[in-house]
């Protein structure tokens, strides 16, 4: 571990050009010997990874990157004084980090893939406010087999007559018979490709409880995607959310939508189906808190604009 977690930590401080260099050994330790577990700093947190995991990477070249679940935290806890977060597709723990605000949290963790559920149990099986189980979250509760596709990171259950063997339940039926989330005030999907499915699932859940939510809006592939980004972006509506917050997969903000109208959001989705670069991820929040959440990221965003008229600009723009 130690060596792999210097060989990624050089890689990470270096240059353009001394990054080249590292980067040979990085590949040498993944390919050759096995991708070794390392350590690295996530979100304030040391967390066990393997070498191939590319979220420290991301976090270095992108300043925005996977730092809004940190201002959610920190609002909800402004809010209602604790954060109760599900995390669906909890991956090695990085979410829980991100959202962690104090020992009064509370953390309900799925992940089906037994490799990240490792390193997740790793990370934060010790933690009494922490608890992780393995069902694969979807819209209904059955039994399946599905293959695994894992990359830089992240992994994909593909359905496969032969394979991992899993139980596929709604997040309605695990809260169901599970009352340690059921207080639970944010919801954060990442399922590389299932989210639609797991909303669909939870929506007792959001309707009941009206959380934050955040989740990934991505096609994955799927020939059906824009009508089921917008059909769950309606269910939302339906439960009693008014508008969503949009942001790039790197973290840029992209604007409020209002709900009842959808055909912006839909030029949005089309043109998702263009790049392999762009996916977004949506953020709800109760109407009575939404606003006051948007201006605050509103007035972030600004400040990140280097000139001073541009910035009075561009906070008029998207607070206008």
């Amino acid at each position: 571990m130690r060596i792999a977690s210097f060989v990624y930590r050089q890689y990470l401080q270096s240059g353009r050009l001394a990054r080249r260099l590292w980067s040979l050994p990085r590949k040498v330790l993944i390919h050759l010997l096995g991708d070794p577990t390392c350590s690295m700093q996530v979100h304030g947190r040391l967390l066990s990874m393997r070498l191939s995991h590319s979220l420290p990477i991301y976090f270095q070249d992108h300043p925005c990157y996977d730092r809004l679940p940190q201002r959610i935290a920190q609002f909800v806890k402004r809010k209602s004084g604790h954060v109760r977060l599900i995390d669906v597709g909890a991956n090695i723990g990085d979410t829980i980090a991100a959202f962690y605000t104090g020992p009064e949290d509370q953390f309900l963790a799925i992940e089906p893939d037994p490799n990240f559920r490792k390193f997740l149990i790793a990370n934060w099986g010790a933690n009494p406010n922490v608890r992780v189980i393995s069902d694969l979250c979807s819209s209904e509760s059955l039994e399946g087999t599905y293959r695994l596709e894992e990359k830089n990171g992240t992994a994909s259950l593909i359905p496969a007559t032969d394979g991992l063997a899993l139980r596929s339940r709604s997040l309605d039926d695990i809260l169901k018979d599970d009352g340690f989330a059921k207080p639970a005030n944010i919801l954060k999907v990442d399922t590389d490709g299932h989210d639609f499915k797991v909303l669909a699932g939870a929506k007792r859940f959001i309707s009941e409880n009206r959380p934050v939510v955040l989740f990934e809006c991505a096609p994955f592939g799927n020939a059906m995607f824009v009508e089921q980004a917008t059909e769950t972006l309606e269910r939302f509506h339906q439960a009693g959310y008014g508008y969503c917050l949009l942001y790039s997969n790197l973290g840029d903000f992209m604007g409020k939508y209002d709900l009842k109208e959808l055909s912006a959001i839909k030029n949005l989705f089309f043109y998702q189906l263009l790049t392999d670069a762009l996916y977004y991820d949506v953020l709800l929040i109760n109407d009575h808190d939404l606003e006051e959440f948007f201006q605050s990221e509103a007035r972030f965003f600004a400040d990140r604009v280097a000139d001073r008229n541009l910035r009075q600009s561009a906070l008029k723009a998207i607070s206008g």
